[in-house]
């Protein structure tokens, strides 16, 4: 998997852009360190890197590679599960901003400012829940 930057025997670097995010990468050093043989797993955000020293002796470099893509790829499964499910409520804020503008338009229109300034309330709130769902793309 190329998510492996190099492997020597005792030690591998996993390299991916999504380890600058410190719960991910604290998950997968407890997902490694629950594998027998793993010594030692440094979380580098920064570097976006992760590096699993492991005892060479006891684990062939062939199947710790095999265990670290198996981990890995089941860490990115759940992130891109969570990101899916974020993106359908995503579709419900936006169909709740779009209906309510047109709402605050109308009752704007006819005069109703109770009802108008109660639905530019649920514009706002869906507004703020739209801008959640992509603040990781907003905040780079």
């Amino acid at each position: 998997m190329p998510l492996i930057a190099s492997s020597i025997p005792g030690r591998i670097r996993i390299r991916h852009k999504s380890l600058t995010d410190a719960g991910r990468g604290e998950r997968l050093r407890a997902a490694f360190l629950a594998f027998d043989g793993i010594v030692r797993v440094d979380v580098s955000p920064a570097a976006s890197s992760l590096i699993v020293h492991y005892d060479a002796a006891a684990i062939p470099a062939e199947t710790m590679e095999a265990v670290a893509d198996e981990i890995v790829a089941a860490e990115l499964r759940a992130m891109r599960s969570e990101h899916k499910r974020g993106l359908g409520m995503n579709r419900y804020a936006k169909y709740g901003m779009l209906l309510s503008l047109a709402a605050t338009f109308a009752l704007a229109a006819r005069g109703k400012r109770r009802a108008h300034a109660l639905s530019g309330c649920f514009f706002a709130a869906c507004l703020g829940a739209h801008l959640y769902f992509h603040r990781s793309r907003m905040m780079h």
